[in-house]
């Protein structure tokens, strides 16, 4: 299995995982209507002979905590679209955050009949090392039999992370079907107001040199021999859209991030950071959904790629 980056060891290691749960935002029903889309069309597309059931089978690598894992098993409002899933394995290389992941699971109270016949877990691995998902009945495609794989590959807020892009996309590209797509998603905080720019100025001069999404480094992906031998040409899809949160929210949602929580930002440093941004929000034209409680608008773009197997 590869190594996992330093600053994601130590940054979301014992203790962690329960704030980066409760903190972090979900992701807006256009997202998870545009991935079910995706997913719907590669199976419209799909050979008929092909073993992949009407029921699908999603591996989620860098599953995490499984917030985006729990919308999937169960849309929070009848603006997202229902998933017909046969199989959700999360691979997570933390122990922490497969506990977490299993206690959310449970939180959710899926029904029995829900939950009969379907398998719903997440195993240790990453990105390069599906085997244990083959545990749970989701083996690597077999392009002579069409039998195997699974019907999306998806990562959310993980591949950023990803330390070696070839040996990664051999490996998922390995367990998709022609056409099924590797889908890709990202939360980013927005910077259409001057308040929040300037939040993220301040906090992301302490990211310790971190391949952070907003960088843009996962890109180097694209030049790979896998990417180009096995993947179709990417396509690109992202919306805008706010969440309501209030001060202190908004401070847990940042100071989960990897490189801020106190294995890398503590003492003096952590609580300058949190004055300055107490200030900065404090001091902002919010949007405001209810002043008296303290709640405004804090807005996100979501950022989705998508790469299906080539034939």
């Amino acid at each position: 299995m590869s190594s996992v980056h330093e600053i994601a060891v130590s940054g979301f290691g014992e203790g962690t995982n329960e704030l980066y749960d409760r903190a972090r935002p979900s992701y807006p029903p256009e997202a998870l209507t545009k991935i079910h889309s995706i997913i719907s069309e590669s199976r419209k597309s799909s050979d008929s002979d092909s073993s992949v059931s009407v029921k699908w089978k999603i591996i989620e690598p860098g599953s995490g905590t499984g917030i985006f894992s729990r919308l999937l098993m169960q849309p929070p409002t009848p603006s997202y679209p229902t998933f017909p899933l046969d199989s959700l394995i999360g691979v997570e290389p933390s122990s922490g955050m497969r506990k977490a992941w299993t206690n959310g699971l449970e939180k959710l109270s899926l029904s029995a009949e829900y939950k009969e016949g379907k398998k719903l877990v997440a195993v240790q691995g990453g990105f390069d090392d599906f085997t244990n998902v083959q545990q749970h009945g989701i083996d690597k495609y077999n392009k002579n039999t069409k039998k195997g794989g699974a019907d999306a590959v998806i990562i959310a807020q993980a591949w950023h992370w990803c330390p070696d892009h070839e040996k990664a996309l051999e490996e998922i590209a390995s367990y998709l079907p022609p056409s099924s797509p590797l889908i890709l998603i990202w939360n980013l905080e927005s910077q259409s107001t001057q308040w929040q720019k300037s939040v993220r100025e301040n906090y992301q001069q302490h990211d310790l040199g971190s391949p952070q999404y907003y960088k843009g480094w996962w890109r180097e992906m694209f030049n790979t021999k896998a990417y180009k031998d096995l993947f179709e040409e990417k396509v690109e899809w992202s919306t805008e859209w706010g969440r309501g949160i209030t001060e202190d929210g908004l401070i847990d949602n940042l100071f989960s991030k990897s490189y801020l929580t106190p294995a890398h930002l503590s003492g003096d440093k952590r609580q300058k950071l949190d004055s300055d941004l107490r200030n900065i929000i404090r001091e902002a034209d919010h949007e405001w959904i209810n002043k008296d409680k303290g709640i405004f608008v804090f807005k996100y773009s979501t950022d989705i790629v998508v790469l299906r197997r080539k034939a």
